[in-house]
C-alpha cells in the first residue's frame, strides 16, 4: 500500500494546472487527429517525466549530481532556470491563475485578487506548519480528485458533445507540435524537483536498498493515471470542435465542456477539479523550489524566508493571467527542455560516453535552443525582427517542426557511441 500511496502522490504532484488546461485544447486544435496529438503530448508529458524520475533515482535524488553531467557551469545555469520556470516565474503562479480564472468564470462570488491571496496563503500555511505533504496528498486529496474527474470523463465519453472536426493538418506536423505542447506541462522539469521528495519518502518507508525497483513501480502508477487522463481530456476537447467553434481560451473550453456534459452544476464540479489539482501542485512545488533555492544559495537564505518570497512573487505574477504566463514561459522551456533531455540520457548512460563529445553535444544543443528562444522573444516584441533572426536558423533540418537541434544531436551521439569514454568502441 505504501507504493500505491506514493504513486498517487507523484500523480497528483504532476497533475496540476497544465495537465488540465492543455489536453482539451490540444484535442480541440487537432480535431480528428486527437489521438496522434495525445500520443505526442504524452511522450513529453508522461514519458520524459517518468524517465527523469528514474534517472534522478539513479542519483539517489541528488539534483546537483544530476545536472552536473552537462558541466558544472551549465548544470548550475539549468538548475537555476528550472527553479525559476517551475517556481515563481511559471508553474506556481499558473496554478493560482488557472484556479482563479475558473472560479470567476464559474460564477463564484469572490474577487479574483482575493482568491489568489487566499490560495497562496493556504499554500504557505501547509508548508510552514511542516505538514506531511506527501501523505496528505496521496491518501486524501488524490482519491478525491480522481473521483470528481472520473465522473466528468465517463459522462463525456458516454454522451459525447459532438464529433471531432476533420483536421487539415498532417499527422507528422500534429505529432511534433503536440510534443512541444507537452513542454507546457513542465512535468519533465518538475520531475527533477519532485523526485527527491518521492525518493525521500521511499527511503523513510524502508525501501532504500531497493530504490530503483520501487521507483519504477511508483512511476508506473503515476504514468498510468496520467496517460488515461490525458487521452480522455484530449478526446473531450476534440468532441467540442463541432458545437463550440468560437472558443479560443483554454480555461473557457474546460468550463464549456463541463457545462455541456454535466449541466449547470458542471461548472462547480470543474472548479473543484481545478482547485484540488492546482493546490496539490502549488504545495508540492513551493516546498520543493524553496528547498532547491536554499541549496543553490548554500543556505544563505532560510527555507521559510524563501517560501515566503516565492509565495509573494507567485501572488503578483498570477495577476497576469494564464495566457500571459504561458506566453512568457514557452520560450524558456524551448531552451531548457532539450538540455534536460540530454541530462536524462547521459545520466542513464553513467560515464559510458566520450566526455569531449558530450561537452560538444551540450554546447551545440544549447546554442541552437538558445537561438530558438531569442527568436521567440524577438517575435513577441517585433514580428519582422523575429523573421529576420529566424533566417539564421531556419536552414537546419526539422526547424519547421520545432526541433532544429535534433539532427545535430543524433549525428554527434552516434559518433560518441562508437568512440566510447576513452575512444574505444562501445558496440
Amino acid at each position: 500500500m505504501d507504493i500505491l500511496f506514493i504513486g498517487f502522490a507523484l500523480f497528483s504532484l504532476f497533475f496540476g494546472a497544465g495537465n488540465l488546461i492543455f489536453p482539451p485544447f490540444l484535442g480541440r486544435t487537432y480535431g480528428s487527429n486527437w489521438l496522434i496529438a495525445s500520443i505526442g503530448f504524452i511522450l513529453t508529458g508522461v514519458g520524459l517525466a517518468s524517465v527523469a524520475v528514474y534517472s534522478m533515482a539513479k542519483k539517489n535524488g541528488n539534483i546537483k549530481e544530476f545536472t552536473k553531467i552537462g558541466g558544472e557551469k551549465l548544470g548550475n545555469l539549468i538548475l537555476l532556470i528550472i527553479a525559476v520556470v517551475i517556481g515563481p516565474l511559471g508553474a506556481i503562479p499558473r496554478t493560482g491563475a488557472t484556479s482563479g480564472e475558473v472560479m470567476m468564470a464559474s460564477g463564484m462570488n469572490i474577487s479574483y485578487n482575493l482568491f489568489i491571496i487566499l490560495f497562496f496563503s493556504l499554500t504557505l500555511i501547509f508548508i510552514l506548519t511542516d505538514n506531511k505533504v506527501i501523505d496528505v496528498i496521496g491518501k486524501y486529496l488524490t482519491p478525491l480528485l480522481l473521483i470528481v474527474l472520473f465522473f466528468m470523463i465517463i459522462s463525456g465519453i458516454l454522451n459525447p458533445i459532438g464529433k471531432p472536426e476533420i483536421s487539415s493538418l498532417s499527422k507528422p506536423f500534429t505529432f511534433t507540435k503536440s510534443i512541444i505542447e507537452g513542454y507546457n506541462t513542465m512535468d519533465a522539469l518538475a520531475a527533477i524537483v519532485f523526485a527527491p521528495i518521492i525518493i525521500k519518502s521511499l527511503v523513510k518507508k524502508g525501501y532504500g536498498n531497493d530504490l530503483k525497483k520501487k521507483s519504477i513501480q511508483v512511476i508506473l502508477i503515476a504514468a498510468a493515471g496520467l496517460i488515461l487522463v490525458y487521452l480522455s481530456l484530449t478526446y473531450l476537447g476534440a468532441t467540442s470542435t463541432e458545437n463550440h467553434p468560437e472558443i479560443n481560451s483554454r480555461v473557457e473550453l474546460l468550463i464549456v465542456i463541463a457545462k455541456t456534459i454535466m449541466g449547470s452544476f458542471g461548472k462547480y464540479v470543474l472548479a473543484a477539479i481545478i482547485v484540488l489539482a492546482c493546490f496539490t501542485t502549488s504545495v508540492g512545488l513551493t516546498s520543493s523550489i524553496s528547498d532547491m533555492f536554499t541549496k543553490i544559495f548554500n543556505d544563505k537564505i532560510s527555507y521559510n524566508i524563501t517560501a515566503i518570497i516565492i509565495t509573494i512573487c507567485s501572488i503578483i505574477l498570477s495577476m497576469v493571467g494564464v495566457d500571459g504566463i504561458i506566453n512568457f514561459t514557452l520560450p524558456l522551456l524551448t531552451f531548457v527542455y532539450p538540455l534536460v533531455l540530454l541530462m536524462i540520457i547521459f545520466n542513464l548512460l553513467n560515464n559510458d560516453f566520450n566526455k569531449n563529445l558530450r561537452k560538444i553535444i551540450f554546447t551545440v544543443t544549447g546554442i541552437i535552443s538558445f537561438l530558438q528562444t531569442l527568436i521567440m522573444y524577438a517575435s513577441m516584441i517585433d514580428q519582422n525582427l523575429g523573421i529576420r533572426m529566424e533566417n539564421n536558423l531556419a536552414w537546419l533540418p526539422l526547424y519547421d517542426y520545432g526541433f532544429p537541434w535534433l539532427l545535430p544531436f543524433i549525428i554527434l551521439f552516434i559518433i560518441g557511441i562508437f568512440k566510447g569514454e576513452k575512444g574505444q568502441a562501445l558496440v
